[in-house]
């Protein structure tokens, strides 16, 4: 796996010409026999999960990992010594585990329940204490639900109405866009969005566009989105926005800790690059609002005028 770092910072050396603070670019190839079944969303981009780990991490496992967790380790040991992968580096480590996205998603495909809240919790919980004894639960017992439960009040009827946006688009995106229809069916995306109430600037709204402008179906954020499934369902929709919904709390949890280390681990590859594509940075939570500054690669949204990016990123939601 080609590795590159441009603008890096030294916090720690152990080379004599190499001193701290010192910002260096570097280029290599990680060769490891470890696979890489999770990746670790963190500020700036992603790493392989073992990479990324360090003690007293905040670590949010989405479903799919919670899974890789419970099946993998056992009393703080590997079920299978010959599978190597990163997240064997979990072992031995006092990592903070935060389930919040294991029961924030739920497993209903739509909001969940008080009743389901508590439950996912504690098969959460469960499953942590079981696979990595040494890790600790934050936060510590149902109490710490409520943030939880105010997240969904929150997002509530604005889930609802990123649902319609998806359902009403999926059929029209399924195929890939010629090149001729792109700017046509950009403008029908932000039509729906606005049909639907759906702020233009919203993840759900960028993957859409971004769904449209990469040739040949090729997008990411096409399978972010669960375009590809012949019949779209508001399931499918709601197991989309529930991807994007973890990189906002990821962003708010940035700003609101900025000291902290926190990373996202996941499975979702289109996820990941999604993540890697807008670049999100100046995350700043001032007086209970939040704000960031997206630098998007330029693979996002290819052909593309610059006039018709200017005026989608000065638009303002109504």
């Amino acid at each position: 796996m080609p590795l590159r770092l441009a603008n890096a910072r030294v916090v720690e050396s152990n080379l004599l010409d190499l001193s701290l603070e010192t910002q260096v670019s570097v280029s290599a190839v990680l060769d490891s026999p470890h696979s890489s079944r999770a990746l670790g969303l963190v500020r700036d981009g992603w790493l392989p999960s073992g990479i990324a780990f360090s003690d007293s991490m905040i670590v949010l496992p989405d479903r799919c990992v919670f899974s890789e967790l419970a099946g993998r380790f056992r009393a703080g040991e590997k079920t299978n010594l010959e599978d190597k992968d990163f997240l064997d580096f979990l072992i031995g480590r006092k990592v903070r585990i935060n389930p919040l996205l294991y029961v924030l998603e739920g497993n209903l495909k739509r909001n969940p329940d008080d009743a389901s809240i508590e439950h996912q919790f504690d098969v959460a919980t469960k499953i942590i204490n079981a696979a990595l004894p040494l890790a600790q639960i934050v936060p510590n017992g149902r109490d710490g639900l409520e943030g939880v439960r105010g997240l969904i009040r929150d997002s509530e009827a604005g889930m609802a109405r990123k649902q319609e946006f998806l359902t009403r688009l999926a059929p029209k995106l399924r195929a890939p866009i010629a090149a001729r229809r792109v700017n046509e069916v950009w403008d029908e995306v932000l039509a729906t969005a606005k049909a639907c109430e759906v702020p233009v600037r919203s993840l759900v709204v960028l993957a859409a566009l971004s769904t449209v402008c990469v040739p040949n179906g090729k997008s990411p954020a096409k399978g972010l989105l669960k375009f590809n499934v012949r019949k779209y369902t508001v399931e499918d929709a709601y197991n989309a926005l529930a991807d994007l919904r973890s990189l906002e709390v990821l962003m708010h949890l940035f700003a609101a800790f900025p000291d902290e280390k926190i990373l996202l681990c996941t499975g979702d590859k289109d996820l990941v690059l999604f993540w890697a594509g807008i670049r999100p940075s100046e995350l700043a939570m001032v007086n209970g609002v939040f704000s960031a500054k997206f630098s998007l690669v330029e693979d996002l949204l290819p052909n593309v005028t610059p006039e018709r990016k200017t005026a989608y990123f000065s638009a303002g939601d109504e």
